[in-house]
């Protein structure tokens, strides 16, 4: 089976609409009236009013994020406009029903990843429901993030140990009841990493106590983080020349004692890497900028970390964003189109969970949306617009429902071979495993 009737047939097509502060990024103003992009701003809300109902938890709460950033870009756009009020208004009633859906589960079945994913989504909740004016079901999303999504993180995935090797600590993707510990993935650690990050700013900016604690977890996220990277003969961040870089699906280490030799949950490939954990480093490394000053007192006061230099840690985290953004440049967007790709690795397309990861684009362009068009000096307007033309370009014209794929053939296959040019890995992009659903 080839990868596009692959997709075609085990794919969730998801709304993948990025929060721009320039919205020229989602289609050239200079080529269409304004009046013409809120048009289709609207109809694509129509039909994710059709479909965002879905019994998937990690994705209902992915795609419902997405959904509440490009609200909140509607709004600042045509904050006074009819239409837009009614969108507004229909993501009011659908957040009455999400929180139903999410405490109709049993927490201790989740996968730890998942509570990112929900713990993000609450936070942009709170901050649409404040707006407008439903105060109690926001502060009902707001204990979600904290008190649910994060804390199960905290108590069931973090590793409070110190004898992993060689890096300790970090987050298991495992089971929340912990019958499964699973692995310290690139993306259940990033999601707790930004969480922590995000949940810290909210209750700074609402003048609340009791938040130092989400400081220091994302701090010590940041040393898990920054003890891999520096780490030489593992490739934890997968190098790609002039200083530009890629964060991999995980951290490997394959010697006698290592805690990260794991290649199952899911099955791992050497070289495998997710464009959706790019965008969320990018943005964690991000916030952890915005609170570097409280990061360096709550040091100052604690003693937390008697080597803390704060110059250096702030230049080491400026290096990673442009490092990651000159990487996504160079090996994530195909050359021939501008078009933002997935690493051609089969693990990436399935049959063992390529319906998740084929998200990780729309998860990487509405981080970059968040970001601006520029991240790390790298300039993304033309390659955000070109990949949001093609999905738009490519939906079905009667229902405005996008599909997985929006690319060709002939062009995937000259993007693996730019890739594997630029790497010596990767698969042709033709070669899927059938997954007997045909």
């Amino acid at each position: 089976m080839n990868r596009r009737e692959f997709t075609r047939l085990t794919s969730l097509a998801a709304l993948i609409l990025p929060r721009q502060k320039d919205w020229g990024l989602i289609t050239d103003v200079n080529q269409l009236h304004p009046n013409a992009v809120k048009k289709q701003c609207i109809a694509a809300f129509k039909r994710f009013e059709q479909v965002w109902n879905f019994n998937d938890f990690w994705k209902r709460g992915n795609t419902f994020d997405a959904c509440l950033v490009f609200a909140d870009a509607l709004h600042k756009k045509w904050p006074a406009d009819k239409d837009v009020i009614a969108v507004l208004k229909s993501i009011d009633s659908m957040l009455e029903e999400n929180y139903r859906y999410f405490k109709s589960f049993d927490a201790g079945k989740m996968w730890a990843d998942d509570f990112g994913w929900w713990g993000l989504m609450a936070i942009n909740a709170r901050k649409h429901l404040l707006r407008s004016g439903n105060e109690v079901l926001a502060d009902k999303y707001t204990k979600l993030s904290i008190e649910l999504c994060w804390q199960q993180e905290k108590e069931h995935a973090y590793d409070f140990s110190d004898t992993a090797k060689p890096v300790p600590h970090g987050c298991r993707n495992g089971d929340a009841d912990g019958q499964d510990k699973g692995v310290k993935n690139t993306v259940t650690n990033v999601l707790f990493f930004l969480l922590s990050c995000r949940i810290y700013r909210l209750l700074s900016t609402e003048k609340q106590t009791g938040n130092e604690q989400y400081l220091e977890m994302a701090y010590h996220q940041w040393l898990w983080f920054d003890s891999w990277f520096k780490l030489t003969g593992y490739d934890y961040l997968q190098q790609l020349g002039n200083d530009a870089v890629l964060v991999m699906e995980r951290p490997t280490a394959f010697f006698d004692g290592s805690d990260y030799k794991n290649t199952t949950h899911p099955t791992w490939e050497k070289g495998w890497l997710w464009t959706g954990d790019q965008g969320m480093l990018m943005a964690a490394l991000t916030e952890l900028l915005n609170i570097k000053n409280d990061i360096a007192a709550w040091i100052m006061r604690n003693h937390a970390d008697t080597g803390f230099n704060s110059a250096v840690f702030e230049n080491s985290i400026n290096h990673y964003i442009k490092s990651l953004a000159k990487g996504v440049n160079l090996g994530l967007i195909g050359n021939t189109d501008n078009i933002i790709r997935e690493a051609p690795f089969k693990a990436n397309f399935g049959p063992e969970f390529g319906n998740d990861y084929l998200a990780g684009r729309g998860i990487l362009m509405r981080y970059m949306g968040q970001l601006g068009n520029k991240a790390g000096g790298v300039n993304f307007k033309k390659c955000i617009t070109a990949t949001a033309a093609a999905i738009w370009h490519t939906r079905d014209v009667v229902t405005n429902q996008f599909s997985p794929e929006f690319t060709s053939n002939e062009s995937d296959e000259l993007y693996a071979q730019q890739y594997r040019k630029l790497t010596g890995l990767g698969d042709p992009c033709h070669e899927m495993a059938d997954t007997g659903n045909e």
